[in-house]
C-alpha cells in the first residue's frame, strides 16, 4: 500500500482528483470494520459497560461506520501512522496504520 504521504493530487478537467482515493480498494467491509474489531472496539464499543472500557469515554464508540466517520479525524490523529497513541499497548503495524489513514482520508468508503 502506498503511504498517505505519497498521495498525489492531479488537476484535470478543472477539478482535483485524489489518485489515492480513486485507486484505493479499501472499504468498510474489507478493511475498516475488521480493523476496528481487531484494534478498537475492545474498548470503544457500545456493548461494553464503563468498567470494561479501559477508561475509554462511554460516548466514544466505533461499532458502526457512522460512528467511525464521526470520529475519523481523531482516529486518524490517534491511530494513524504519525506518532500514534492508540491503542495504548501498541497494536497495528505501520503498514496497517497507513492503510487506516488512506481509508479515512478517502472518506471511509463503505
Amino acid at each position: 500500500m502506498r503511504s498517505l504521504l505519497s498521495v498525489l493530487v492531479v488537476a484535470g478537467c478543472g477539478r482535483d482528483i485524489d489518485v489515492a482515493c480513486t485507486s484505493s480498494t479499501l472499504t468498510y467491509e474489507t478493511f475498516g470494520q475488521p480493523f476496528m474489531l481487531d484494534w478498537c472496539t475492545g474498548c470503544h464499543s457500545d456493548a461494553l459497560p464503563p468498567g470494561q472500557r479501559q477508561s475509554a469515554p462511554v460516548y466514544l464508540n466505533f461499532d458502526t461506520l457512522d460512528q467511525v466517520r464521526a470520529w475519523s479525524t481523531q482516529i486518524q490523529i490517534r491511530a494513524g501512522p504519525t506518532e500514534p497513541t492508540m491503542p495504548p499497548a501498541g497494536g497495528p503495524s505501520v503498514a496497517e496504520r497507513e492503510m487506516l489513514a488512506e481509508w479515512l482520508h478517502c472518506g471511509a468508503p463503505q
